[in-house]
């Protein structure tokens, strides 16, 4: 990297009466803008450089940019706060601004309005004091150029760069005419892509979207710009801001982007148990995070002079508020008991002719807490994302959310033992296997999760996408299934504001539906809609997609190649509300159960309902038959169901006593996160499918 840059610095054209910008001690340096400075963040190199050059200066970095933006249209969930009142928060003295990518889709015609929109928010910005005392300096980002990484299902990146020579050209116009810094990324990224292509070395991982690599490179050239000094540090000390710069970003990241907003901000955070709202409690973790971000700002500041040994102390955050619940239990502490998972199993009724046993629980693993999803690898393993954070993240607890793997080492139906394939996750509400990896949903991000040296432990994390939008974690990404075209399809409900930027164009919707992501192309999707909550995607062998409604208890199904505005209800609401659902296709069950719709319940009834499919021409519909199981345990909550390598159905108990969002305050005591189970059911006196076809 060092080699690389060195000789792109000597072929890099700085304009002769550039100064470097001017950084007093204690500025406040906000970033607002599109994906490029959002994924810029989780890098962290930008600050970094900037702090290693001025390590006394004590900067305050704050990112505030987000998928999606434009200088005009900046979509937000309810009550997010604009764009002038979080830099007048951040008490903002330097505004980095990253605008260009998502504007050049307008084309040649768009330029002229793109410049006087530009103009506007220069002149409007300069007008302001987000300080309280002096208008902040302006630093304009152009955006990169499109890398041609030469795969023939990406596109080569010549109608994109036509496009963004015009406005990275224009941005620099602009810039000069109002006397503001303009860093041309345009025209570095473009010359730097010639040169890495001699070793085969990528910027980008879809054209687009800066790698780590591209990300650092980016940065060294923005802080030539900016500081005009060279780099030259003692080993590791740049590793070592880094670490810290990444650590504070993290919390401010998680307060920023907070998972849950329609309930921290949003339009139920008025709701109020006992004389407290959910606004009172969540805004007071988001003091919190403040705090706690602001700690790690000294840490910073430390490491840049130096001082390795400085440790941060949270012990000056505010008290997290005590909230009583609202149902109380009948323990004499308010809380409710709970049934061993073997236990359990006596209050549940079993379809005839079937069995269950735990295959495994919270008293065998302690981590396997609230289990979201599950899915089956290619060696039979059972996968399940755990949530014991649940609606989101407490800065003052640890985060615990994972993805885990339970293998039946000896094939008796019972998990030998809980493999963490990865964790420091929040709110996993989904994934699915691809690429020889893992895509797991933690809104507001799809991550791509990859075990490169066999010992299941994931040592690649990938951003993959960004803006999947998380103003409601009951409602966001789930259901996560690989279609039969290759494409990775979720459901997401109401509240949220979708803002993904892909290789071809800025993908906006507000609709409650299903979505469908090309992790090969990073092009996104709506596919058809069903809500307002939707849960639970399946296809079955002629490519029907199925799709699940948790609030209305509905269903529709699409053919796989009509997609949007042609889904058909296929059965009528029984009991809501939907967490899951899926069709049993395993030849260890009988015919009669082979290819049947099965629907998880976990309120109005505690268990999971089986539909027999019927056929009148071209209209598919189910007719309810007799259950799977059924529970009278009241904190039974099935939340996931999956047929095994085994030929076994396989469900996964969210086992809670108070369940739903909007019925509780979010930090309500008795929300449980202690519990968490996975049942096994299989058919009396049937060989297992595996079994079955070892022996053929």
């Amino acid at each position: 990297m060092k080699k690389l840059f060195c000789i792109f610095v000597t072929l890099l054209a700085i304009p002769a009466q550039a100064a470097p910008l001017q950084l007093n001690k204690g500025d406040h340096i906000s970033i607002i803008g599109n994906t490029l400075a959002d994924r810029m963040q989780h890098s962290g190199w930008l600050e970094t450089y900037i702090q290693a050059a001025r390590p006394k200066h004590q900067l305050v970095f704050r990112n505030l940019s987000f998928p999606g933006d434009t200088i005009t249209t900046r979509p937000r969930s309810a009550n997010f706060g604009t764009a002038d009142q979080w830099l007048t928060k951040m008490k903002a003295d330097v505004v980095f601004m990253f605008f260009g990518y998502n504007e050049s889709f307008a084309g040649e015609a768009g330029v002229p309005k793109f410049k006087q929109d530009l103009a506007k928010l220069l002149q409007h910005t300069k007008q302001q004091k987000y300080n309280g005392k002096s208008a902040p300096r302006i630093v304009l980002f152009t955006p990169i150029a499109h890398e041609d990484l030469k795969k023939h299902y990406l596109p080569d990146g010549r109608a994109n760069n036509a496009r963004l020579a015009l406005y990275s050209k224009a941005m620099v116009e602009v810039a000069n005419a109002a006397d503001v810094h303009c860093v041309d990324l345009y025209d570095a990224t473009k010359q730097m892509y010639a040169h890495t292509k001699k070793n085969g070395r990528a910027l980008t991982m879809n054209g687009v979207h800066l790698n780590d690599f591209g990300n650092n490179f980016v940065a060294r050239v923005a802080y030539v710009h900016l500081v005009g000094e060279g780099l030259v540090y003692a080993n590791g000390h740049l590793d070592k801001l880094s670490a810290a710069v990444l650590d504070k970003n993290l919390h401010w990241w998680s307060r920023y982007r907070t998972v849950d907003g329609y309930n921290v901000y949003g339009g139920r955070s008025r709701l109020a148990w006992n004389g407290q709202s959910n606004a009172d409690v969540m805004q007071r973790e988001m003091e919190v995070f403040d705090v706690m971000t602001a700690n790690r700002d000294k840490r910073i500041w430390a490491v840049a002079q130096k001082d390795y040994d400085y440790e941060v102390s949270d012990s000056n955050t505010p008290a997290l508020l005590e909230v009583k619940s609202n149902r109380r239990g009948p323990k004499q502490d308010g809380s409710y008991p709970y049934l061993g998972a073997k236990e359990a199993i006596g209050k549940m009724n079993i379809h005839e002719g079937m069995e269950v046993n735990v295959f495994a629980s919270e008293e065998m693993f302690p981590e396997l807490i609230n289990p979201v999803q599950m899915a089956v690898d290619t060696d039979s393993r059972l996968w399940v994302s755990v949530w014991p954070t649940y609606p989101h993240w407490n800065p003052k607890k640890p985060m615990r959310d994972k993805l885990v793997i339970l293998p039946d080492d000896n094939g008796d139906g019972v998990a030998d033992r809980m493999i963490t394939f990865a964790e420091n996750l929040n709110s996993i509400t989904g994934f699915e296997f691809w690429g020889g990896g893992v895509l797991v949903a933690a809104a507001p991000e799809l991550l791509f999760l990859k075990d490169t040296d066999g010992d299941d432990k994931a040592d690649v994390r990938i951003r993959l996408a960004q803006g999947v939008s998380s103003a409601d974690t009951h409602h966001t990404a789930n259901g996560l299934t690989i279609g039969p075209a290759g494409w990775l399809y979720w459901s997401r409900g109401v509240f949220h504001v979708t803002n993904m930027e892909t290789p071809t164009k800025t993908f906006r919707s507000t609709r409650s539906g299903v979505y469908r992501f090309n992790p090969r192309t990073f092009e996104i999707e709506f596919h058809f809609p069903i809500g307002p909550n939707p849960h639970g995607n399946s296809f079955d062998r002629w490519g029907f997609h199925y799709s699940t409604d948790g609030t209305s208890g509905t269903g529709s199904y699409v053919s796989i190649g009509k997609g949007i505005g042609s889904p058909k209800q296929f059965y009528q609401k029984r009991v809501r509300p939907v967490p899951a659902s899926g069709i049993l296709s395993s030849s260890h069950f009988p015919p009669e159960h082979e290819g049947n719709f099965l629907i998880c319940n976990a309120i109005g009834f505690l268990g999971v309902l089986q539909h027999k499919f019927s056929y009148d021409g071209a209209d598919i519909n189910v007719k309810e038959v007799d259950p799977i199981m059924v529970s009278s345990d009241p904190n039974f909550r099935p939340s996931d169901i999956e047929v095994g390598g085994d030929g076994a159905l396989y469900i996964a108990d969210w086992h809670n006593a108070l369940i739903g969002h909007m019925q509780h305050n979010m930090r309500d005591p008795n929300r449980d996160d202690t519990h968490g189970r996975v049942y096994r059911v299989t058919y009396k006196g049937r060989p297992l499918q595996y079994a079955a076809l070892a022996s053929q």
